[in-house]
């Protein structure tokens, strides 16, 4: 379990509680201090325990009753904090209580001490009862011989592991372990026989099999094979119903599917496959009635369509139709050693002796009993040691490696390693679809949401954040499903099988509750022990329970209710008005309903005081309600891809806003810079749109915020100077130049952000073209590693004024006359160059020796003038991608650039066919030709 971590972040939590708000704690000190200490003290022991209690009942009895006492602590500690919150900002003499009597309710005028006293007597009564039950509790602790737990997380770890790693940014080339069997597999995918065939890849758990369909999957030649392809992960209990539901989604645009019955569903889905050549990859099948059904529902069109199913289970894989089968065996003990090796030190090799490797040979096999996914988890708990074998063994002496016990799993053992905030951070991942590409971005604002990041003095709460995903990572717990073009994820998901093992765990000890479908999930709406803390929404939430168990205690509501986009989603509105009820306030943490279609949003949502992530990205509201500017707890509000024009000037009065996420329009944001003060703990001001208006006004507030992380700032032009219009065969380019002083003390202040990382900025006249932008030189912003500019440069930027550290720069309608690219070769960490529609447009362009030292990808969109490219010998060295769109003029590439041994990848988008043919003949063999029209 978990409960050790639990308590570790809810006492961390309540300790910062009471200094945020020491004031309102002044009468109840004595009482909560008392409780907070007692249970720190059983902290000491609960994780030596808790590693121990697996199967004995008694044991995980007791501990789940410490669990709960923790968990009304909480529940009161914060229940006080509101209330006395709330008294304070009713801001009345007297203050108005409501008292419920038989079935009226009577509101009667008393005293301010009185309504106070009776709240701090109420917490008072609660503390000492818990004291009470915390005695009990330690008194009834069951009898056992605790082992000493040696080198646990908090021993022989490398320190700091929020530090940048190049491990973690680094793309992974594709791995294939069964590499003959995939082959084959591939082969038979794409062969031309024309039956329906039904695949199955079967192996115990771990044993890669999930992985190595999603890469076959993802093959552009098998994807090009199959016009009409599904990919559906399943979980424990899923019906036919939404297996069909699933792979409807994905092949067609019905709509009301949910609504269907099970026959129609049938009908729909046979019917829609009968006209296509489909490839369907079901994962982790455990029912052979469920195939059977599935078997029945798809139609064979004799047309080479294929069904390929994986599954651990035996029964499963000796289904009579299938067509072929794959076995996907644990390895030897030499194959495990060598995957092991492959895996710590790559090409390198193992630098230990002979005896060492016999020895690690004998406990690899051991304790990983052959599944790939075992060894590349031990190999990632390794990671987090030195590399000397001598730090190896404190962990393979701990009592649990060391002790043959039938039981024992590596799996659970990689776990219990990790320090507590990363382990809740790990648990959360559950709240998620099992094989749900999560966003790196939206991720990392939960967990701090939620209060799981652990502080250090000095480090920004971000930088921490990204070191608990790179752990996590590093130990091959988690898998980055998607990068940027820089390299750094932008996706991620948990391990399948983990999945399996350890969302149940997060269910059990009350981290959320999933709000599913009776065929998902038939323990839906049976009362949980400890309430609900954090419900996840897969269903309509207005068939969720109403009794106080389920709503009471909410800290977090994040949804994944995408239905059709016509229907407003008016029952967020009655939810959360019941949890902020008639105490007038809610304990609520966390309201994620990212694409959510038009939430209705209470009026009274300020009343959630201690909200700290608001995410509507993608629900196309169109207003938010006026009491916003009373959440001064909000950290995250991202309003992306939503039609809102207009926020409350008390934003800028919210102090611990750090990302503040905009729709790109413009907003009417009342600002008066002397009597409001910008949130200076801001990392992400993103979407902002900024006229001369407002840019007169805003300057001041913009000022005061000096940690700015990622900056997206688009200026609108309102008085016209110079209209400059360039026409070529195909397009027509208007750019408007002006000025504005408004605009020249903005762009200081950007030139003054020595914290920026990522810069996009965009000029843009009333009719939406793009006009002049003006810049200053960016050589101050040393952390800058991401740089946007649209619009008409008023002269070319020297490479020395330019950021030292930029990695990716795009560049659009700058209308740059002069050949850029010996300027831009100078950059010695550029990795990838993307010049759009009339960034240049110049006739010739010339790639200088030796430039561009570090460049990946090349992106050559739209530059309609373009004829002559040359490049000199060593230029772009490291070229992976060239990707040119639309250079209808360009004669031809450079030879030389077609040599270079690491450019695998040339894209080429509506460009004339000899350039085409005669690119072919030039190329090399390991270059691949991608052509689109």
């Amino acid at each position: 379990m978990a409960v050790e971590a639990i308590v570790s972040v809810v006492l961390h939590n309540l300790t910062n509680l009471r200094i945020e708000e020491s004031n309102i704690f002044k009468k109840v000190r004595d009482e909560v201090e008392r409780v907070v200490m007692e249970l720190r003290e059983m902290q000491s022991i609960l994780n030596e325990v808790e590693h121990q209690e697996q199967g004995d009942k008694v044991l995980t009895e007791w501990i789940l009753k410490f669990l709960d006492i923790v968990y009304r602590v909480k529940d009161d500690i914060e229940s006080f904090s509101l209330t006395e919150t709330r008294l304070k900002n009713m801001g009345l003499v007297k203050k108005r209580i409501s008292v419920t009597a038989n079935k009226f309710k009577l509101c009667r005028e008393v005293p301010d001490d009185m309504v106070d006293s009776m709240n701090v007597r109420r917490l008072k009564s609660k503390m000492n009862g818990i004291s009470k039950e915390i005695q009990e509790w330690k008194e009834g602790k069951p009898s056992l011989a605790l082992a000493p737990v040696q080198g646990s997380y908090a021993m022989n770890r490398d320190e700091q592991p929020w530090q940048e790693s190049d491990g973690y940014y680094a793309p992974k080339k594709e791995e294939t372990i069964f590499k003959k069997d995939v082959e084959k597999l591939v082969k038979q995918l794409t062969s031309n026989s024309k039956p329906l065939q039904i695949i199955l890849v079967f192996g115990e758990v771990g044993t890669g099999k999930t992985a190595h369909v999603k890469t076959i999957y993802n093959k552009l030649e098998v994807k090009n094979k199959f016009p009409c392809h599904a990919f559906v992960i399943l979980t424990t209990k899923c019906s036919i119903r939404y297996l069909m539901i699933t792979i409807l989604q994905q092949v067609t645009s019905l709509k009301a599917k949910d609504k269907l019955k099970d026959e129609d569903l049938m009908v729909k889905l046979n019917e829609f496959l009968k006209g296509q050549k489909y490839l369907i990859v079901v994962i982790d099948v455990k029912s052979s009635g469920l195939l059977k059904q599935l078997k029945d529902v798809l139609p064979d069109t004799n047309n080479g369509s294929r069904v390929v199913i994986t599954t651990p289970d035996e029964e499963v894989a000796s289904f009579p139709d299938a067509t072929t089968h794959y076995h996907f065996k644990p390895l030897d003990m030499e194959d495990g050693l060598k995957f092991f090796i492959k895996k710590v030190w790559g090409v390198k090799g193992i630098p230990f002796a002979g005896d060492v490797i016999e020895d690690l040979k004998n406990k690899i096999a051991e304790r990983c009993k052959g599944t790939p996914l075992r060894i590349i988890m031990l190999a990632g708990l390794l990671s987090t040691r030195k590399m000397m074998y001598e730090d190896w063994l404190s962990v393979f002496e701990q009592h649990d490696f060391a002790a043959k016990s039938p039981s024992f799993d590596i799996l659970a053992f990689c776990y219990n390693d990790l320090t507590p905030h990363v382990k809740l951070c790990f648990l959360y991942l559950g709240l998620f679809r099992k094989g749900f590409e999560i966003p790196v971005r939206r991720l990392f604002r939960l967990w701090l949401a939620e209060g799981y990041v652990k502080p250090s003095e000095g480090v920004i709460l971000e930088d921490i954040v990204e070191g608990y995903l790179e752990e996590l990572v590093k130990r091959n717990m988690v898998e980055i499903t998607k990068r940027r073009s820089d390299g750094t994820p932008k996706r991620c998901r948990m391990i399948g099988v983990l999945y399996d093992i350890f969302m149940p765990k997060g269910v059990e000890i009350g981290l959320f509750h999933l709000h599913q479908t009776s065929d998902e999930n038939p323990n839906a709406t049976t009362e949980p022990r400890f309430g609900v803390r954090r419900v996840v929404e897969y269903t309509n939430i207005k068939d969720y329970p109403s009794t106080k168990p389920f709503n009471q205690n909410l800290r977090s509501y994040i949804s994944f209710n995408g239905r059709k986009k016509d229907t407003p989603a008016e029952e967020v509105g009655t939810f959360l008005e019941r949890i902020i009820g008639v105490r007038g306030f809610g304990l609520l943490r966390v309201l994620d309903l990212e694409g959510v279609y038009r939430p209705q949003l209470p009026e009274n949502l300020g009343s959630l005081y201690h909200l700290r992530y608001l995410g509507l990205r993608w629900t196309f509201l169109d207003t938010l309600p006026s009491s916003l500017g009373d959440l001064l707890y909000l950290e995250t509000l991202d309003i992306k891809h939503t039609h809102i024009t207009a926020l409350p000037s008390s934003i800028w009065n919210m102090k611990h806003l750090r990302h503040l996420c905009l729709n790109g329009v413009r907003l009417d944001i009342p600002v008066q810079s002397t009597r409001h003060r910008a949130p200076s703990q801001l990392q992400t001001l993103w979407g902002l749109f900024v006229d001369e208006k407002i840019a007169r006004k805003i300057g001041l507030t913009l000022s005061r915020m000096t940690n700015l992380r990622k900056l997206d700032l688009t200026r609108q032009s309102s008085s016209t100077v110079k209209t400059t219009t360039i026409t070529t065969a195909t397009t027509t380019t208007t750019t408007t130049t002006c000025h504005s002083s408004s605009y020249e003390e903005i762009g200081l202040w950007i030139s003054s952000l020595s914290s920026l990382r990522s810069l996009r900025l965009r000029s843009k006249d009333k009719m939406g073209r793009p006009s002049e932008l003006i810049v200053k030189p960016f050589s101050s912003l040393v952390n800058l590693s991401q740089l946007y500019l649209l619009g008409s440069l008023h002269k070319s930027i020297d490479w020395y004024q330019m950021p030292p550290a930029l990695k990716v720069l795009t560049l659009s309608v700058s209308h740059l006359e002069k050949d850029p690219m010996p300027t831009l070769s100078q950059l010695p960490s550029l990795i990838v160059l993307r010049l759009l529609a009339a960034s240049y447009v110049g006739e010739e362009m010339c790639c200088p020796e030796n430039g561009f030292p570090a460049l990946q990808v090349l992106k050559l969109w739209k530059l309609e003038r373009l004829k002559i490219w040359t490049a000199h010998g060593g230029t772009m060295p490291n070229l992976h991608t060239l990707d040119i769109r639309c250079c209808r003029e360009l004669e031809e590439i450079p030879v030389t650039l077609l040599q270079i041994q690491s450019f695998e990848n040339l894209i080429l988008t509506n460009m004339p066919k000899q350039f085409v043919s005669g690119t072919r003949k030039k190329k090399k063999k390991h270059t691949k030709i991608v052509e689109n029209e």
